[in-house]
């Protein structure tokens, strides 16, 4: 499975949604709507975002910063709100209001509510990602460099590279695989 699935699953396992329903005080099958839009959503704006040098410096900076090695429901129950709002407004940028909007008319949640799953989700979204780009090279033993474990988590990630008949690409593993090969190309 491609980073953004096991993202997805990450923040829908059982212990996550009660995480983040304590939190937010919203139903869970109103979160187990919600996250498969908006996880995708900050996935690409992150991706839009690394696409300039700037950015993806800005986004590695940021990653060095959000290590937790908790559970993600841990994460959750710990995320502090307003380190979780500056998150969120750097990810969707000048488009916040809109972004928030969309995502509140499509899950029919206000967007005050939109605005606190995001900000209680943004932390551990950037752990996970952390962990995805420099946790191999923990574990490694051999001395590679950063742009060479990169290029090893574009295929393992985000999915396979090879084409099939049988599914096209979506534009979530598109979206993973060019936030890291912008990420890559910084390094």
């Amino acid at each position: 499975m491609d980073f953004l699935g096991e993202l997805l699953k990450s923040f829908l396992a059982e212990s996550a949604i009660k995480a983040l329903a304590k939190k937010t005080g919203l139903k869970n099958r109103d979160l187990k709507k919600f996250l498969p839009l908006a996880v995708p959503l900050l996935v690409e704006m992150l991706t839009k975002n690394a696409s300039s040098k700037e950015g993806a410096s800005s986004l590695l900076e940021a990653l060095t910063q959000h290590t937790d090695s908790k559970a993600v429901d841990k994460q959750i129950a710990d995320a502090d709100i307003v380190d979780g709002a500056k998150i969120i407004g750097h990810i969707l940028g000048g488009g916040e209001a809109d972004d928030l909007k969309a995502l509140s008319k499509r899950s029919k949640l206000s967007e005050t509510a939109v605005s606190g799953i995001l900000s209680s989700i943004a932390p551990a979204l950037l752990t996970a990602l952390s962990s995805a780009v420099f946790g191999s090279e923990k574990k490694s033993s051999r001395k590679s460099g950063s742009g060479s474990l990169l290029r090893n988590l574009l295929g393992g990630l985000f999915g396979s590279k090879k084409k099939s008949s049988r599914r096209k690409k979506t534009s979530d593993e598109s979206s993973g695989a060019s936030l890291l090969s912008a990420l890559l190309s910084i390094k």
